[in-house]
């Protein structure tokens, strides 16, 4: 069982054929490996971090003597529900979203697992590939949108990052029941 101190991780389902898809994000305060501990499970998931960062290990009976000691049962249930629900949110989102509303919510998802802390929040240390593998995708379904929101001032690119540089056209991506780029009155409309 991992504690996050700092920095940014990424949960990934990862296939026999090395294929992956990322479940989630987490950073500072989240804890990783719950599930495992939780029934003595096999490891459904890895982990893979997105930059450097700290975490601590702790081993499973120190963890539940921890849990048990400070009352804190119910809230590491409450925790672990939450990650559930927020499961279900992401699989529908692959399924049923647009490739540029699903790439904006996952720019989005990393830059808030950042942590009010970090220093440079809205810079991803993710690559083009990376980040298409994060959504199932090949490169070449979101290389024409991080271009457009490029050319837009919305995003930079550099050699295995993307910077957001305007939070909030790229939450109205994220929003919007199209997914579509909007213009800038409409996006203006959207708190950042």
């Amino acid at each position: 069982m991992y504690l996050c101190l700092s920095g940014r991780v990424k949960v990934v389902y990862a296939e026999p054929d090395g294929r992956e898809l990322m479940l989630a994000v987490r950073g500072p305060g989240d804890v990783i490996g719950e599930l495992a501990t939780a029934d003595s499970g096999f490891r459904s998931t890895s982990v893979q971090t997105i930059e450097p960062g700290i975490t601590s290990k702790l081993p499973d009976q120190r963890f539940d003597e921890f849990v048990e000691r400070l009352g804190l049962g119910q809230q590491l249930n409450s925790y672990i529900l939450g990650k559930l629900r927020e499961s279900a949110t992401h699989a529908w989102q692959l399924a049923h979203r647009t490739t540029p509303a699903r790439l904006a919510a996952l720019l989005l998802s990393v830059i808030k697992a950042a942590g009010p802390d970090h220093p440079r929040a809205t810079t991803i240390a993710m690559s083009q590939e990376e980040l298409a593998a994060a959504l199932g995708l090949a490169r070449s379904a979101i290389t024409p949108v991080l271009a457009e929101w490029k050319a837009a001032g919305w995003i930079r690119i550099a050699r295995g990052s993307v910077e957001v540089t305007n939070l909030t056209k790229i939450a109205y991506v994220a929003v919007s029941s199209s997914g579509q780029t909007v213009s800038e009155s409409q996006a203006t409309l959207v708190p950042p």
